[in-house]
């Protein structure tokens, strides 16, 4: 398999550690969502560093990954919209932000629920500028599923990450998609989608009873 793009935020783990990884490995990542489960947010970047999956090297370190690990967290927001140039095909820079958002939270316990509203604003973010991209629908209702399960007030977000993962699976009635210039099945991706739903059903039915 040839290196391809990854996604620009593989995951935060909220009591371990951080991964940006850059755009060009966005379509691997989608690659090995496809072979495997996906690797979602619990991947921190200490384990990732220490046990890279096979064929990825681990490239140079961006500005914002390294003021990020040093928990220099408004000079890496900073640096991330610096580097925006132009919104329609830098959306996934908005996900380096939630992710900056979603460490400070861990770090932050007193404001952990600003910061994580601030994460998910991002994520929004980052949807809104490619409404019709279910790919990126996808990553958004993994992410804010991750971020319910570090609020203390999950019920909205895990009814958002529901929302954006029907939407995901509305946009993937074909039986293949091209993630940039690569032609990928759709029925496994609608399978994680499908795992997703059910989880969410459940943390539903038992966490947010009678809860708007």
């Amino acid at each position: 398999m040839r290196i391809l793009e990854v996604c620009s935020l593989c995951g935060y783990d909220l009591f371990g550690g951080v991964s940006l990884i850059r755009p060009q490995w966005r379509k691997l990542w989608v690659s090995l969502l496809l072979l495997t489960a996906l690797c979602g947010f619990a991947y921190g970047w200490k384990e990732r560093e220490e046990n890279p999956p096979p064929i990825i090297t681990i490239e140079k370190e961006s500005p914002e990954t390294r003021l990020l690990k040093k928990g220099r967290y408004d000079e890496a927001a900073k640096a991330i919209l610096d580097s925006i140039k132009d919104e329609r095909k830098d959306y996934r820079k908005y996900q380096d932000l939630a992710t900056v958002y979603y460490a400070r939270a861990a770090k932050d316990p007193a404001n952990r629920e600003k910061w994580i509203v601030q994460a998910s604003s991002y994520v929004d973010k980052s949807v809104s500028l490619t409404p019709s991209d279910p790919i990126n629908q996808m990553f958004a209702a993994f992410y804010i599923d991750r971020i319910g399960d570090a609020s203390g007030q999950p019920c909205v977000y895990y009814a958002k990450a529901g929302k954006y993962a029907q939407e995901a699976m509305n946009g993937l009635q074909n039986d293949s998609i091209f993630v940039g210039d690569e032609k990928m099945p759709t029925q496994p991706i609608r399978d994680e989608i499908r795992k997703l739903l059910t989880s969410l059903e459940g943390k539903n039915a038992t966490k947010c009873t009678n809860k708007p």
